[in-house]
């Protein structure tokens, strides 16, 4: 059965109960009437990372699709997708998801106090719900999620970088690149001698410092004044290093100084951020607004970064924005997932009325020649280009209005020895 054949035959009753007691009860005639009958989990390998995705069955005939942030193999989402949120919602009413996200949250407690693995399975099983309440309610998600759309599309910025910043050369082929597809923002990794995941220590010498600043002034004189820059760390300094990262980008003017200081909250952040001369922002590595709770409270950053594929789904993220938007923060989103979580951190970002700028990659030969982003866009069935001149498309069709391309997907990037769903 179709979502409109469901709707209807729901709604012929409708008129000749208007008289009897408890109508107002029946006045949506879709209130407890789907229940979820399945919820199954594939492996797949469509942008930079693996993708679990899920998907939700009911006994209407919608389905709902949603994406697990990535670890290693995908197998510990996976897990527990299968073995723990499954079992909490089969047989349930879709539209109770908070009360449902509550029981898988309590119910994985213990796997990492809600954080981890736990917590990414649970974020993909929230994004397939979202998706099918808005079949259900026939429903773009970004019309009912909090209270509407701010936008009809959302500002992104490109992840990516000149080949070589220290060369004018290679800045100009960036800029042209960035200006010629109409973006309007990138954020670029720092040049040092230590990767970032490879460290031996968090200090930094004079040489490298000197290095940073010359290779964003490039960056700078090539893209112009007016497009925005953000400086990529990765939590990877002591504060001394952070502050000098901070001034030797400052004649640059960047939009932001991202994750400077190591994860986890502390005064040094608050220090920090009342001594840079540019913007501090943290976020992509917190969960819930447990994890956010201090450094927006305490002012410990100018401006937050929520990876909705990972901090425990779009509701949360709109919790969490919505306490920023309290303390005059604003919000931009990390996001390193497929084009379908992609999709669906969009639609959070366009209820978000302080919303500055959401994540996206350009890595492969697809994406940078202007198609897409974050991985093939043909899978997601789209009824419209998924970016354009660097803004994220809306779709109008209900749910996240993708329309998955399995053919494509079992084709080119189900990971081997995975089965495709029923």
């Amino acid at each position: 059965m179709n979502r409109r054949n469901f709707i209807r035959n729901a709604a012929v009753t409708v008129p000749m109960m208007a008289f009897l007691p408890g109508f107002e009860l029946l006045a949506n005639p879709v209130k407890g009437k789907v229940k979820i009958t399945d919820v199954q989990c594939v492996l797949t390998r469509i942008g930079m990372r693996i993708s679990p995705l899920v998907k939700i069955s009911t006994d209407a005939g919608l389905i709902g699709i949603g994406e697990c942030h990535h670890d290693s193999n995908g197998l510990g989402a996976k897990d527990i997708v299968l073995n723990v949120c499954k079992p909490i919602i089969m047989g349930k009413d879709p539209l109770d998801l908070d009360y449902h996200v509550f029981k898988m949250s309590t119910r994985t407690s213990y796997f990492g106090g809600n954080h981890g693995v736990a917590t990414h399975a649970i974020t993909g099983v929230e994004m397939a719900l979202w998706d099918l309440i808005g079949k259900i309610t026939e429903q773009p998600v970004h019309k009912i999620l909090g209270g509407g759309s701010h936008v009809s599309e959302v500002r992104a910025y490109a992840s990516a970088r000149p080949r070589n910043m220290l060369d004018m050369d290679s800045c100009k082929e960036f800029a042209a690149l960035m200006l010629g597809q109409g973006w309007t923002a990138c954020k670029s990794d720092i040049d040092r001698d230590q990767r970032w995941n490879n460290l031996d220590n968090r200090r930094l010498s004079n040489t490298e410092v000197d290095k940073i600043a010359q290779g964003f002034i490039n960056m700078r004189e090539a893209l112009g004044p007016e497009f925005d820059i953000a400086v990529h760390c990765h939590w990877e300094f002591d504060f001394d290093s952070a502050l000098r990262v901070a001034n030797a980008v400052a004649p640059m003017r960047p939009i932001w100084l991202e994750d400077p200081l190591p994860i986890g909250y502390n005064e040094q952040w608050v220090k920090l951020t009342e001594k840079s001369p540019v913007p501090i922002l943290c976020g992509e590595n917190l969960y819930t607004r447990d994890d956010f709770r201090p450094f927006i409270v305490n002012q410990g950053v100018n401006m937050i970064e929520i990876d909705v594929s990972m901090a425990g789904g779009l509701l949360e993220a709109k919790k969490i924005a919505d306490l920023a938007e309290t303390y005059y923060i604003p919000v931009c989103t990390h996001n390193v997932a497929s084009p379908i979580a992609t999709i669906a951190s969009a639609n959070f970002a366009a209820t978000v009325r302080e919303f500055v700028a959401h994540e996206t990659f350009i890595n492969n030969q697809m994406n940078r020649a202007g198609k897409g982003v974050n991985g093939d866009p043909d899978v997601l069935g789209y009824d419209k280009e998924m970016i354009v001149k660097g803004h994220l498309q809306l779709s109008d069709r209900p749910g996240f209005g993708i329309e998955l391309n399995e053919k494509l997907i079992k084709e080119k990037y189900l990971v081997q020895g995975e089965t495709w769903w029923k």
